[in-house]
């Protein structure tokens, strides 16, 4: 059996590395929202409490992005010559670095940041 045909019926190998590579930029997207708004409420509230953690989310958002398109080009690959398609270490180092965000917001909210 090829790639681009299984028991459920063809497949195109285009659109798994596509859908890949969008939820990658809209995750990367998603930190950098959240690194902009936690460096603007830094600004407003003259608050360093806000401000060092919004720049490492930023910086985690190019990291994110990075990590996007390294697992598009993998998974194009695997895809396109029928390998399977595994790496679960950059998905559960963004599931920390987004767990890590959301308990530094609660910290700094909770100092009266």
């Amino acid at each position: 059996m090829t790639s681009a045909a299984r028991a459920d019926g063809p497949v195109d190998p285009g659109l798994q590395p596509e859908r890949t590579r969008l939820a990658w930029s809209r995750t990367s997207l998603a930190f950098l929202a959240n690194g902009g708004l936690m460096l603007h409420a830094g600004h407003d509230l003259d608050s360093w409490g806000w401000m060092v953690p919004g720049g490492v989310v930023i910086a985690t958002s190019v990291a994110v992005y990075a990590t996007g398109t390294y697992r598009h080009r993998r998974v194009d690959t695997a895809v396109r010559s029928g390998a399977p398609v595994a790496g679960a270490v950059p998905i559960a180092l963004t599931a920390a670095a987004a767990v890590i965000v959301a308990l530094t917001a609660v910290v700094v909210l909770a100092s009266g940041g």
